[in-house]
């Protein structure tokens, strides 16, 4: 190319810093579509964060639940995952444990709560998650009373959309 003023420009990549991988899986086209939604941005890629709330009564046993989100993130490959660089790999990580972002509310009144939760929604469908790095599932849970409490989970939709998994 003579004459091009075009010029490489180095990156600096180690493909072996990240986290350890049990095994990569050929992302399914309507991953490879929300990946490349991503390319284009972080804001694009919120119309695909999914979230849930569930208003949690009676005594909490904290432990029992978190051991109940590690499970379901231990029993879904997906959850454990992130993508590849081209978006043309599910990365499996061998082990994963999804730890709830804990938010007591208690000491607020009840409008003042509803105002708080409806916030933690928000932010949990408007932060944006990293699809290289993960993880790409969260969880928030707020402590409104003793006896009662809401937990919010939220996922990228590449994680958990219908069809093939890994």
């Amino acid at each position: 190319m003579t004459g091009s003023t075009d010029k490489f420009v180095p990156i600096d990549y180690d493909p072996f810093a990240g986290a350890a991988i049990a095994r990569a899986v050929p992302t399914t086209e309507a991953q490879r579509e929300l990946w490349l939604a991503d390319q284009f941005g972080r804001e694009a890629s919120l119309a695909y964060n999914e979230s849930i709330s569930l208003h949690l009564t009676g005594a909490l046993q904290a432990l029992s639940l978190q051991g109940a989100l590690d499970a379901l993130v231990e029993r879904h490959d997906a959850l454990r995952s992130t993508i590849s660089a081209d978006g043309l790999n599910l990365l499996v990580a061998p082990h994963g444990s999804l730890q709830a972002q804990m938010v007591d509310l208690s000491a607020l009144d009840v409008e003042a709560q509803a105002q708080a939760t409806t916030r933690l929604r928000v932010e949990a469908v408007e932060t944006p998650f990293d699809l290289l790095s993960g993880p790409l599932i969260r969880a928030t849970l707020a402590r409104l009373a003793e006896t009662e409490h809401e937990l919010i989970l939220t996922a990228h939709h590449i994680v958990v959309t219908a069809g093939r998994s890994a």
